[in-house]
């Protein structure tokens, strides 16, 4: 399914996966390889005690790196981790300086050896939904991209129904 954020704030862009009961948890990481392990620990402890708390961790690994990797926020800029956590689902935002290019991940099952676009396939698998917005149109310089994780109330992750780009 192909679908993009809403245009606007980045409150709007939680709404598109989130319906939550918390205001976001934010932190802004220089845009350099070795802030990657501090992000992780971020949400770790944003989502301490999810039961998709190491889904999201590996999610956040791999779009931090993408910001630092593929836009300026990689050359002495920054990215931005946003963490919304509800009682059954969590929604997780890094915000970039931009690119030329939008995101896009591997196709399944592809023996390609590019580097780029494998780990977008590791998030299009693991979350619930997930997507990107440019947000330069709002003040804001860059793109968010974003992962949705739900999961039953009883604590059981919910079976994923879908992966959500802008196409």
């Amino acid at each position: 399914m192909s679908s993009s954020a809403p245009a606007g704030t980045l409150t709007q862009l939680a709404g598109q996966g989130a319906r939550l009961v918390a205001s976001p948890r934010r932190r802004v990481f220089p845009g350099r390889p070795d802030q990657v392990g501090p992000a992780r620990r971020f949400v770790a402890r944003a989502l301490d005690g999810c039961p998709l708390a190491d889904d999201a961790v590996l999610c956040v690994s791999e779009l931090a790196s993408n910001a630092i990797q593929h836009t300026p926020s990689g050359q002495g800029g920054r990215f931005q981790v946003l963490v919304w956590r509800g009682r059954a689902s969590a929604c997780v935002a890094v915000t970039d300086d931009g690119a030329r290019h939008a995101p896009r991940p591997r196709a399944p099952g592809s023996e390609d050896l590019a580097e780029s676009g494998h780990g977008l396939r590791v998030v299009a698998d693991l979350a619930t939904a997930w997507g990107h917005q440019q947000i330069g149109q709002s003040g804001l310089p860059g793109r968010a991209v974003w992962f949705h994780l739900v999961w039953a109330p009883d604590n059981r992750p919910a079976r994923r129904f879908r992966s959500q780009r802008e196409g």
